[in-house]
């Protein structure tokens, strides 16, 4: 999916329009016209507010003009389109689930989006000189299907509530008689994954097959060692769909009965113990939590009390009111992600910019697009490195920086230095940027 940004210095903090996903098409058409029509006077193009009540959307967008004025014209209404879905979409969905803001999320969903805006229409066109480069201005009018739009919120907000999670749990049971019995990370017959995967689902989570994140691992090895997890399967888990990762190697054991009761019962009794991290995909990978507790089971076959000893260490052992492993999980992405999302950090990586330079691009990131932070790791005449603290994934800062990479009115650096800024290398955590 191609992710683009609206580039505009637009409020940093999520929208305070109270809006619920069930609202009716009145409120989307309201939320145009506070929007949009407010917005085009502002930017000097009177209209009908009629217009918006109508079902129709009219919204500045800006390119510069190097060759073609068509291709221009062109890029100039996909910039309107990317405003529009940041505000009539991403904003909204921000308000109501409280994960990043509007301008990031209007990154993560355009591609998806761009299909409200049909039927452009330019009401008005102009040119003027930003120093020595030659800029296009357009006023577009979009034609919006209110319930196109609604269905567009609604899978939306389901997209960047909950992060998408992807489980990576080898279960090993210790039988005494049969020996060892082995679950691999992508079996359906796993009781801990089984019980995660069904209990998260519960919860609004979306959980990501693990087969293609699984391909070619080391199971083994990966699983037992949680606290130190590659970055290649990271990667691959992020490939797969994944927001967040949980992965871990849980053992069930005999253990001896010392209750008489117990003894002359014939029950067999196993305990679970095993280790499961939480560990998010954006960024450099930060572990969001550990779950290291243990789990009795007990039953009348050596494997059905090790499995009853993995399904107490998944849920706890009060069948009302699921613990364990999964609610502590639910705990940690509810308190973590949001934060998670706000404040990922990404580590940029830029050459061909003089040093005297840097500061003007660190101020064109912070102050032109949603960029909250940037801390300086090194600087040297090869390369400046920083630290980037951004509300969203790497690859919607990319894009962003990409499709403005020449615009001297979005990044002063480029009307200052006469270069181009192009993205070389985009992945998780990690963007590097070559001036030209």
């Amino acid at each position: 999916m191609k992710l683009l940004n609206t580039g505009h210095n637009l409020n940093k903090k999520p929208g305070t329009i109270a809006v619920k996903i069930g609202f009716f098409t009145a409120s989307i058409i309201m939320i145009y016209a506070i929007s949009f029509c407010s917005g085009g006077s502002k930017k000097g193009g009177d209209f009908d507010v009629s217009l918006c009540k109508s079902g129709k959307i009219t919204v500045w967008g800006e390119s510069p003009v190097f060759t073609s004025k068509a291709a221009s014209r062109d890029k100039a209404k996909e910039d309107a389109c990317r405003i529009a879905v940041q505000k009539c979409i991403g904003e909204e969905i921000s308000a109501i689930s409280n994960v990043s803001d509007g301008q990031s999320i209007g990154n993560e969903i355009f591609a998806q989006a761009k299909g409200i805006c049909r039927n452009d229409q330019i009401v008005e066109e102009k040119e003027y000189m930003l120093d020595t480069v030659k800029m296009l201005r357009v006023f577009v009018r979009f034609q919006v299907d209110p319930a196109a739009l609604q269905n567009r919120i609604d899978t939306m907000q389901k997209l960047v509530g909950n992060p998408k999670v992807i489980i990576l749990i080898r279960e090993e049971y210790n039988l005494p008689r049969g020996g060892k019995r082995v679950e691999g990370f992508t079996s359906r017959n796993g009781m801990v994954s089984a019980s995660l995967r069904e209990y998260l689902v519960s919860k609004g989570y979306t959980v990501v097959d693990p087969k293609d994140a699984a391909r070619g691992l080391n199971e083994a090895q990966v699983a037992g060692n949680a606290d130190n997890i590659p970055d290649k399967i990271k990667d691959k888990a992020m490939k797969a769909g994944a927001d967040v990762l949980i992965v871990g190697k849980i053992e069930a054991n005999p253990q001896k009965i010392e209750v008489e009761a117990f003894k002359r019962s014939g029950l067999k009794s196993f305990k679970a113990t095993g280790n499961l991290s939480i560990l998010s995909l954006w960024g450099a990978g930060r572990v969001l939590g550990e779950y290291n507790q243990h789990n009795n089971g007990a039953q009348t076959t050596d494997l059905a009390a090790a499995q009853a000893a993995m399904k107490r260490y998944a849920l706890g052992s009060d069948k009302s009111k699921p613990a364990g492993a999964a609610s502590f999980i639910h705990r940690k992405l509810s308190t973590e992600w949001a934060e998670q999302t706000r404040n990922n950090v990404i580590q940029m990586k830029i050459r061909g910019l003089p040093v005297k330079d840097a500061g003007t691009f660190r101020d064109d990131l912070q102050e032109r697009t949603n960029v909250r932070q940037i801390n300086e790791i090194s600087s040297s005449t090869n390369e400046v490195v920083w630290e980037v603290v951004y509300p969203g994934r790497s690859f919607a800062l990319a894009d962003s920086i990409a499709f403005y990479g020449n615009n001297p009115k979005m990044f002063f650096v480029v009307r200052d230095t006469g270069k181009n800024i192009n993205v070389t290398e985009v992945k998780r955590g990690l963007i590097r940027v070559q001036f030209k």
